[in-house]
Parts: C-alpha cells; structure tokens; sequence
C-alpha cells in the first residue's frame, strides 16, 4: 500500500510497516494522511495528525478553520479520524500555551465524534501512530480482499445454478 501524506504536513511521520510501498506527497483537501491500494482503490477515511500543542490550537483558535474543513471532508464523502500524539492524559494535563484547559478539549473531542462522526485516537508516541495508521488501512486492505473473494465464489455457485 502507498501512504498518501498531505504536502502541508510540517512534520511528517516515517512509515517503516511490512506493508507500506511508498510514501507519495499529494495536497490533500482533508486530512493529513490517507492510503492507496493496488489498483488505486483509496479509501475514503484520512487522518488528521495532531501534536497536543497542536490539536489545543485547532480546537481552541483554529477551530472555525477545522469546522471549514470538516465540512468539505463530509461534502467529498471522506471520513475524518483525529490522531493525536499523546495519551489522553497528557491531553488532559494540556499545553502551557494554550488558555483551554485539557478537560475542555476532551469534551470538544467528543462533542465532535458524536456530532460529526469524527472519532479520535490517543497514541503515546509518533512511532505509535505510523503504526496505527498502517494497521488500520491494512485491515482495511484484507476486508476488501475478503470481499472480492466472496463475491467470485458466490459468483460461482450461482454459475453451477444457473446451468
């Protein structure tokens, strides 16, 4: 699989996965990372890399700017999950540049899964969320394998039936 990395990502991630092919850097409309298949099949799902200094930003000043581009993600029919590097309770300590407080960041984290369907996922390091990300669009990868698979044997028997 190719991870596609968003151009304006400032501090990429380093992708060292079994099944990772490539990295290729593409200006992304949502999102700072995505995937791309074999066939180039992407799916509609892209992470939103967030630091903890970071996501205090976004969901503190930055937030009319994030809400701009969840509205596009959801206009393109893509999925937004929010990755973020540091446990939820580093989150909850928050950032000394920041006036919100971890607790209050939390709670628009959550406010924002269940309004918008845009879940988050706490990793503890960056080598963590490399792999999270990999893992994920390879269990994304098999399912679709799996289908395709499902699809030509029930193909076949309705053949055999049909004769």
């Amino acid at each position: 699989m190719i991870i596609i990395q968003d151009t304006r990502e400032q501090r990429p991630l380093k992708f060292d996965h079994e099944y990772v092919t490539a990295v290729r850097k593409v200006k992304l409309d949502a999102g700072d990372y995505g995937c791309e298949f074999k066939y180039g099949f992407v799916p509609p799902v892209f992470f939103e890399r967030k630091s903890i200094p970071d996501l205090f930003g976004t969901l503190g000043k930055g937030y009319k700017r994030f809400k701009n581009e969840i509205v596009l993600a959801e206009e393109l029919g893509l999925k937004l999950v929010i990755i973020i590097e540091g446990s939820l309770t580093k989150v909850l300590e928050g950032t000394k540049y920041s006036k919100m407080d971890g607790r209050t960041v939390v709670r628009k984290l959550y406010t924002l899964w269940l309004k918008y369907d845009i879940p988050f996922v706490c990793c503890t390091n960056r080598k963590e969320c490399s792999f999270y990300i990999c893992e994920y669009y390879a269990s994304i990868g098999r399912r679709v394998i799996n289908d395709l698979k499902a699809v030509r044997v029930r193909g076949r028997n309705t053949t055999k039936v049909a004769k």
